[in-house]
């Protein structure tokens, strides 16, 4: 046969009923279209630990500051994104997922690992923290594990262990990654506060459920253009994503 044949030959009929051929650059206009906008932060495991192969990761570590995952902010980008819920429907022989986990799926041009930072960028979320009163070389400040969102309808709240509240741009107001403190009223040095602040919706890649998938553009032999199909992975919220190592040596120390 011919390349002009080939070339020239008709639409194949789907060899199953219903079946969907995926066309890379639909698939890109559908994630645009219905998706939300996000910041997607490579990260790597920290190399900070006892062992190569050990999991015990330095709980005091001045490269992750505890996180257990190095994230590179100046390798960081912006782009569309599809988020959905997850099927809680499973066997016992499948994974077993849970309700702080989502699927992702991003553009055939963008390529995601594990452990990747998911923020959205167009939607707020809150976030329970407790910290120490008074950690920070600044004694009117206190720092955040996130940078807090202007979000009208999330609500602040913070309360100490005396049970006093506080009240935002009364007692405290935000300030970059943490709060300053305004006035006198505020937990005592070294006094444990929890607060409740809005956020970005902030995931790390779970699991890569879709990832070796490849394409070839063209049927003719010479001019094969190899492509990547879209990704799609599991994504869990940050703060629930156990990483290896410290939090279970915490639990054992506890």
């Amino acid at each position: 046969m011919s390349e002009s044949s080939l070339n020239r030959r008709p639409k194949r009929s789907p060899a199953k009923p219903a079946r969907v051929d995926l066309i890379p650059e639909e698939f890109d206009y559908l994630v645009e279209d219905q998706g939300v906008f996000a910041r997607i932060t490579p990260s790597m495991l920290c190399p900070n630990r006892d062992l190569q192969a050990g999991t015990n990761h330095i709980l005091d570590c001045n490269v992750c500051h505890g996180d257990e995952v190095v994230d590179l902010d100046d390798k960081s980008f912006q782009e569309w994104v599809f988020v959905q819920g997850i099927d809680f429907s499973r066997n016992f022989d499948s994974q077993l997922w849970d309700v702080k986990d989502a699927k992702i799926s991003v553009k055939s041009n963008v390529r995601i690992g594990y452990w990747y930072k998911i923020e959205m960028l167009d939607h707020a979320s809150i976030f329970n923290e407790i910290l120490t009163r008074g950690t920070d070389d600044d004694a009117d400040f206190d720092k955040l594990r996130y940078v807090p969102v202007n979000a009208p309808d999330h609500n602040w709240y913070l309360i100490d262990a005396d049970n006093n509240k506080y009240e935002i741009d009364v007692d405290y107001e935000k300030e970059d990654q943490g709060i300053r403190w305004l006035t006198g009223n505020r937990p005592t040095t070294n006094r444990v506060f929890s607060i409740i602040y809005p956020v970005l919706p902030t995931f790390r890649v779970l699991e890569l459920v879709h990832d070796n998938r490849y394409y070839y553009k063209s049927l003719k032999r010479t001019d094969k253009m190899p492509v990547n199909l879209p990704q799609q992975a599991v994504i869990r919220w940050d703060y629930m994503a156990n990483r290896s190592g410290s939090q279970e040596l915490v639990r054992t120390e506890e």
